[in-house]
């Protein structure tokens, strides 16, 4: 039995080392024109304060779809991305509960705030 629970607890310590991925979803919101939604994302933290997350969800009937990548310490974090020809800017935190930023860009600004989650989309990663 000893043996056991050092084999679990050695599997789950390596988990770790790998970069697991962070699901979340909830809300997103602009503040210069109304075009609030939920989204879904999948963050995965690689190496020297590099990440990659992929937002998706559907808006207004439209599925959307986009894979971003970003830096920093889970909380200060920084990216830049192009979404459907628009340039955004944002800077953000990732802590055991959420995944929160705020953003500016070509089109839009304003903030998601989405809540760390086990749904089924996390199972798919790209």
């Amino acid at each position: 039995m000893k043996f056991l629970m050092c084999a679990v607890l050695m599997f789950v310590s390596s988990d770790d080392k790998r970069g697991e991925d962070y699901a979340f979803t909830g809300p997103w919101k602009t503040t210069n024109r109304k075009l609030d939604g939920v989204m879904n994302c999948i963050a995965t933290p690689l190496a020297n304060q590099k990440w990659e997350a992929r937002f998706s969800g559907t808006w207004q009937g439209v599925d959307f779809d986009h894979n971003v990548t970003f830096q920093g310490p889970p909380d200060d974090l920084r990216g830049t991305a192009i979404v459907d020809g628009a340039s955004y800017q944002w800077r953000g935190r990732i802590d055991a509960q959420s995944f929160r930023a705020n953003f500016t860009g070509d089109r839009y600004e304003g903030s998601f705030d989405l809540k760390r989650t086990r749904l089924p989309f996390a199972q798919a990663k790209r």
